[in-house]
């Protein structure tokens, strides 16, 4: 399958199938039958892990579409405009990523309803119950998912934590502080913490440990109870973390706090699963000895997560060769690719065991929590918020790095 740089390109796409998990069950496809011609996809996935998924991905297509031309979308036509006024005046990609619930939502007008494809060509098969409402706008299926990024985790420094006496897991955020104060008489810093995208990723897992699925829900709808005790007693709780840290830089990200926690300078980081993949290989570090992992305290029986979900436009000029896309995100073998490379999970639940065996010690433990946990969209990261109030809710963030006046968080949250 020929790739064709474009605007914003990955280049090391040259590489597609140069892993186990890529080359993971790619179906054998005619170079004389099937879609043709140009396949523009908007992802966003240009470096990282992120990049490695999705030249995975690509290998599996290539299996089934291999006179399709990839061509890696641009979120801004050349005008400079947004995805939506893509889809709204064309021309559109013939498919892009987003994050299902409201961000699928919000842009569900411009999408061809799947529900007939997806029972003809078998896109929700293995799909957990509780995560197509999450795919769904006024009752039509507007998305295929293609894996989940967990966002609710605590990830530590056995050793650190060990030669300080901290070291059971925490279960909930009061368990949490007393174990961030014990490590604090050290002389270590406790807790590390990136930019304000990570302040944001921590004031959520509080706000959900405190709330529950349903309450935490309530919060962002209309007249949500931001002035009851749980809300106020997250946000302090929000605040006395943040006490417990190194200070958040403007400009840092959760990388600068993942290498905080892998260099022993920090003993708890509360992130996404995205960090084992560069704990593991930017860091060389051994999983399960040289950092560990479990849900974040008050939140194990969550799965909250970004969903990477791909829709179809109503106007796709390859609609046959998205199609194809389609197939290939929704089915187990670019779904294993995908997830495989990135410590993802796959969306569908049905692996068979010798395909989980393929996956990493972190990953085999999060496909199990994907099966038995409740999935919840992610804030920060996910499709609880359409863009526009996300993006409300992060300059919120930015501005209590510096004030650190939980009321005014609240207030500024609730505006949303």
């Amino acid at each position: 399958m020929p790739i064709r740089r474009r605007r914003v390109l990955l280049g090391a796409l040259a590489a597609l199938g140069a892993t186990a998990l890529a080359r993971y069950g790619s179906a054998e496809a005619s170079s004389t039958s099937g879609p043709a011609g140009l396949l523009e996809v908007t992802t966003g996935w240009t470096s990282g892990p992120e990049q490695g998924g999705l030249q995975a991905l690509l290998a599996a297509l290539k299996g089934r579409a291999p006179n399709v031309t990839f061509v890696a979308g641009d979120a801004s036509n050349p005008a400079g405009t947004d995805l939506a006024a893509r889809l709204a005046d064309g021309p559109p990609p013939d498919s892009f990523r987003c994050s299902g619930g409201d961000e699928l939502a919000e842009l569900a007008p411009r999408l061809e309803p799947l529900d007939a494809l997806a029972a003809a060509r078998g896109w929700t098969a293995g799909l957990p119950g509780a995560l197509l409402p999450r795919l769904r706008a006024g009752g039509a299926l507007y998305g295929v998912p293609a894996g989940a990024r967990r966002t609710n985790l605590l990830w530590t420094n056995p050793r650190l934590l060990a030669a300080a006496g901290a070291a059971p897991p925490p279960r909930d955020t009061g368990a949490l502080l007393a174990r961030l104060r014990q490590l604090a008489a050290t002389g270590t810093t406790p807790l590390a913490v990136g930019g304000p995208a990570e302040v944001l990723h921590l004031a959520e897992t509080v706000l959900l440990a405190a709330h529950g699925p349903d309450g935490f829900a309530a919060l962002w709808r209309p007249g949500g109870p931001w002035r009851g005790s749980a809300a106020t007693g997250a946000l302090r709780t929000l605040d006395a973390l943040l006490a417990l840290a190194a200070p958040p830089a403007p400009d840092a990200d959760w990388t600068d706090a993942a290498r905080l926690l892998g260099t022993g300078r920090a003993g708890y980081l509360v992130t996404g699963d995205w960090a084992d993949t560069w704990l593991r290989e930017d860091l060389g570090l051994r999983p399960g000895t040289d950092y560990g992992w479990s849900a974040a305290p008050g939140t194990e029986a969550l799965f909250q997560s970004r969903t990477d979900v791909f829709a179809l436009p109503r106007a796709a000029r390859n609609r046959t060769a998205a199609l194809a896309w389609l197939d290939v995100c929704a089915g187990l073998d670019g779904q294993v690719a995908l997830n495989g490379a990135r410590a993802a999970v796959p969306a569908r639940t049905d692996l068979p065991d010798p395909t989980r065996a393929l996956f990493g010690p972190y990953a085999r433990w999060s496909l199990d929590e994907w099966r038995t946990r409740r999935p919840v969209d992610s804030l920060t990261h996910g499709g609880l918020l359409a863009p526009r109030r996300r993006a409300a809710a992060l300059a919120a963030a930015r501005e209590f790095t510096g004030h650190r006046d939980s009321a005014r968080l609240a207030r500024e949250l609730a505006a949303l």
